[in-house]
């Protein structure tokens, strides 16, 4: 989880808009800028020109003060749902592609090395699919659904989205087993150990994600 899941884009996000959800953040912007409260509307990108400080640095103090004083548990259901579909979704989105080129490259140019996991590429390629389908659905039936804390209808597939959850698992799980838990040879290339690393996130960041709403969102809608 980066900074940017939790307060959103630093070139967006006003001091206002912060302070209410976690007025502690107030003290960090007063660090910089003593007289923030004249600054309310300003972005924090704003507030770092303003204080010559690295927009970096003030995110990631911001951040560290809003997860000090909120655990990820007792975030806003909108911000959870922000944080999902931006933070998580879109991330894996764009990565899996990457990973299966990367996939079809080490398959083809170490194909006579039998440290390479045969059929690597195909199980990238089965993942993808499986999530970009999941995704699409969770979104349009599941999510749109819990906007602003709106009470689920009887027909929301809450479900279903868990049963599919436990397939990126295991998944998941057939990754860890064909790459050894994601540790690459000591002859493997740069490509092939950035493909282990990459891979290695992505499952962190999904197994992240499937908790977030499996453990921590569905629940807030189910009676």
């Amino acid at each position: 989880m980066n900074y940017q899941d939790i307060l959103g884009r630093c070139s967006e996000t006003t001091v206002a808009q912060l302070a209410s959800r976690c007025p502690q953040t107030l003290d960090v912007f007063r660090r910089y800028v003593p007289q923030i409260d004249n600054q309310r509307e300003a972005t924090i990108d704003m507030v770092a020109s303003i204080a010559d400080v690295e927009p970096e640095q003030l995110c990631q103090e911001l951040f560290d003060t809003v997860m000090e004083q909120t655990s990820i548990e007792e975030l806003d259901t909108d911000v959870l749902l922000e944080l999902i579909l931006r933070g998580y979704d879109a991330a894996h989105l764009a990565k899996l592609p990457e990973l299966h080129r990367l996939a079809r490259k080490i398959e083809a140019v170490h194909r006579v090395s039998p440290e390479v996991p045969k059929g690597i590429t195909l199980a990238i390629k089965n993942l993808e699919y499986t999530l970009r389908d999941h995704i699409e659905r969770e979104n349009a039936y599941v999510l749109n659904r819990m906007i602003h804390d709106q009470p689920p209808r009887p027909e929301t597939p809450i479900a279903q989205m868990n049963e599919e959850h436990s397939v990126i698992k295991r998944q998941l799980k057939k990754l860890r087993e064909m790459t050894r838990n994601y540790r690459a040879p000591e002859s493997a290339c740069r490509s092939w150990r950035r493909f282990y690393q990459e891979l290695r996130n992505l499952d962190f960041r999904l197994s992240e994600q499937i908790y977030l709403e499996r453990d921590v969102l569905f629940p807030r809608f189910q009676f």
